[in-house]
């Protein structure tokens, strides 16, 4: 997991090309949520996708165009320097509990984790100290109407069922 980001699911049902898409999961892999700042340099997006600066200047203004939560997925301001924002992925941070400065989406994101992973782990299996190839040896000693009462959900490992009752056969 060495290369993790949040991003926004509902992107998937933008009207973008691959391409277009690809680079702005790459730019939210780049976003800096502590700072609540977008990165974009034209030259590393351009390395990225083996791309020339023209065609990433005009994949970047097509995403400036596209708009998600009633916000662009980027904006372009020129000053001094071309600066770029990225609020509709902003805004989708704000709305999971990550506010600038702060930590508590981190908190917010790691207690839905922990919700996710203990209820996993409260389900009662049949045989939970054995692993898959013990299993394999408890299953195929018992009876056959013992055997048939069993269900996939009951077991840890629910694939050893179905080859014992297909050895069986």
């Amino acid at each position: 997991m060495s290369k993790f980001y949040l991003t926004d699911p509902n992107i998937n049902t933008l009207p973008l090309t691959d391409l277009q898409f690809r680079i702005y999961q790459y730019l939210c892999g780049q976003y800096n949520i502590k700072k609540q700042q977008a990165f974009i340099r034209i030259v590393n997006v351009a390395g990225q996708f083996q791309l020339t600066k023209d065609e990433v200047q005009k994949e970047l203004i097509v995403l400036s165009n596209v708009r998600h939560l009633d916000l662009p997925l980027i904006t372009i301001k020129q000053d001094k320097y071309i600066s770029f924002d990225m609020p509709s992925h902003r805004k989708f941070l704000e709305s999971i509990g990550f506010k600038k400065y702060q930590s508590a989406g981190w908190r917010v994101l790691n207690g839905h984790l922990k919700e996710i992973n203990t209820k996993q782990l409260k389900r009662e299996y049949l045989y939970p100290r054995l692993d898959q190839y013990e299993l394999y040896d408890k299953l195929d000693d018992l009876p056959t109407e013992e055997l048939n009462k069993i269900k996939k959900e009951q077991l840890q490992y629910p694939w050893v069922l179905k080859d014992v009752i297909k050895n069986r056969a």
